[in-house]
């Protein structure tokens, strides 16, 4: 039998959900604000929780926006969309602050805002099925069509209107724009018509299969070269503040080629910025990127922290949302001056960080960035000290 409630939204989740109380018990709703009164039909219960299916906003909350996407109360891309942007930036203020609580004496500043609020990604991923693109119901794995995105930089979207009018085949398809204007494009299967794509809408390559047409590896900064399947955060700008928070919290130095273990380095990111700091870096991480910088390690980050020969000035790490739990106790041995941590997961920060705290760090200050405007993600680099 279906169960209904009426809800007031009290609280965002870190998932991006709402939150409200059915009697004692917190519900998690998507799609809602902060005030929202709701109607829910429960999909999911237990003793301690429930989760509930959005049905009609008796009551919008002071929160809530017409979001600025014809399809955004369906589509699984952006969380919040219908979240006024301050109410976006306060609720992931709270989220760090909430989960980095039991850090004792750190230092929360207050989150930076360094992307556009729309039109700032400049790589994305898409899903294809029935020969039409674009990403699935939250929630579900039913496709929502898509011909145009308000998240993408205008050319990656005019290039996603010419895929939307084509028959493409059935499975995952990766976009990247470079600076110069250049896009290459990832296609899973192998597909007939692909070198076709090649000078519509600034598409420079495009990987089909096994097939590539034109160069697909790109220099989407200056020394980081990636192709349309590796990652590299979405937005160029907030890229930048995050990069520039890092070295921050790294520091100089203390004397010229001072060593820098860089754990979880990527395809070098962090590495260009440390290394232009004064910094001898030495990157690592499981699988090498198209172009490795100088130096590189291939390994897990427990791997190449066991095996690392210090001394080092500091130690930088840039986890996946699973963190790092594996690797704290060879970082701890290795005992640098400072551990920079930069984390797309507060929760799995936290974690990681009583790690070090319990071997005699102390977390000194912490960075939130909001670098995914629209979502429920926030950046966060944490810098601890012995």
């Amino acid at each position: 039998m279906t169960k209904t409630r009426e809800l007031e939204i009290t609280a965002l989740a870190a998932g991006g959900d709402g939150i409200g109380r059915d009697g004692g018990r917190v519900t998690f709703v998507p799609r809602t604000a902060v005030g929202d009164r709701v109607r829910v039909e429960l999909v999911q219960e237990t003793k301690s929780f429930a989760r509930g299916r959005l049905l009609e906003v008796l009551a919008p909350g002071p929160g809530r926006v017409v979001p600025p996407c014809p399809v955004a109360d369906r589509c699984g891309g952006c969380a919040w969309q219908h979240v006024a942007r301050a109410e976006q930036l306060a609720t992931k203020q709270a989220i760090v602050e909430g989960a980095l609580r039991k850090l004792a004496g750190v230092r929360v500043h207050p989150i930076a805002d360094p992307a556009p609020a729309l039109g700032w990604r400049r790589r994305a991923r898409f899903h294809v099925a029935g020969g039409k693109i674009g990403l699935y119901e939250h929630g579900s794995e039913r496709l929502v069509p898509l011909a145009a995105c308000p998240q993408l930089e205008p050319p990656l979207d005019a290039a996603l209107a010419v895929l939307a009018s084509m028959s493409l085949p059935d499975g995952d398809i990766a976009l990247l724009l470079a600076p110069d204007g250049a896009i290459a494009i990832a296609l899973d299967r192998a597909w007939r018509p692909a070198a076709t794509l090649v000078g519509r809408a600034g598409i420079a390559a495009v990987v089909a299969g096994d097939a590539v047409h034109g160069e697909p590896v790109r220099e989407i900064e200056p020394g980081l070269w990636i192709g349309p399947r590796d990652f590299a955060q979405a937005s160029a700008a907030g890229n930048r503040a995050l990069v520039a928070a890092a070295v921050a919290a790294a520091g100089a130095p203390a004397a010229p080629g001072e060593r820098l273990l860089e754990l979880h380095a990527g395809a070098g990111n962090f590495t260009r910025a440390f290394a232009a700091a004064g910094w001898e870096v030495t990157p690592s991480d499981a699988v090498a990127p198209p172009r490795p910088p100088p130096r590189f390690v291939a390994g897990t980050a427990a791997e190449v922290a066991r095996d690392a020969v210090g001394p080092f000035g500091a130690i930088v790490l840039d986890p996946p949302r699973t963190g790092a739990a594996e690797a704290m106790p060879a970082i701890a041995r290795l005992g640098a001056p400072a551990v920079v941590y930069v984390s797309c997961d507060p929760a799995t920060l936290a974690r990681d960080a009583a790690m070090l705290v319990a071997a005699g760090y102390r977390a000194t200050e912490a960075w939130p960035l909001d670098v995914m405007p629209q979502t429920s993600h926030v950046e966060v680099v944490l810098r601890l000290v012995r």
